[in-house]
């Protein structure tokens, strides 16, 4: 135990002694690096040129809106519904499908059960939904109105340029 105080008491001696003695002098080390370094300036890369942003407006509600993402084949206008009560429903409970463009679902596969045809659809966020005739799919509130082994018939309610409600049907093919 003596020993190890010993020790303690030795190299703290060290430090002290150490500590207490001058430094060496480095000013002349001070005034080389003042002097290399004062004429060199930092060189710094030019900021990338950035090309003047340019809007357009699109100012014709009368053409097919270019910011719609339309993935299906085939478009049949119906024409306006006499009794669009029958049709389009706003108090109607949306379906899960609703949430998502019909060109977000991916076909997953048909099945056939009692004479019924069902389709499986697979969602963006990872979820599989079993849809039949009268289940409703798209934002454009599509009803399923035919289902066979290649596609789904959908009718949608659509307001057209005029601000009147119409209908049209839609065909989602399965390739």
């Amino acid at each position: 135990m003596k020993s190890i105080s010993v020790k303690s008491i030795i190299v703290a001696a060290i430090v002290c002694v150490y500590g207490c003695t001058p430094r060496a002098e480095l000013s002349d080390l001070r005034r080389f690096t003042a002097d290399a370094f004062r004429d060199q300036k930092p060189e710094v890369e030019p900021l990338p040129f950035i090309e003047p942003y340019e809007s357009v407006l699109y100012s014709s509600g009368s053409l097919v809106n270019p910011f719609l993402a339309l993935s299906f084949r085939d478009f049949e206008k119906v024409g306006s519904s006499v009794n669009m009560n029958q049709v389009f429903q706003p108090e109607r409970r949306r379906e899960v499908l609703e949430d998502f463009p019909l060109d977000a679902l991916k076909f997953m596969g048909t099945l056939f059960q009692d004479g019924r045809a069902w389709v499986l659809m697979s969602t963006p966020d990872g979820g599989t939904h079993r849809i039949t005739l009268g289940n409703h799919m798209g934002r454009q509130s599509g009803k399923i109105i035919n289902i066979n082994e290649r596609e789904i018939l959908l009718r949608e309610v659509i307001k057209n340029p005029a601000g009147e409600w119409e209908e049209r049907k839609v065909t989602l093919n399965f390739q």
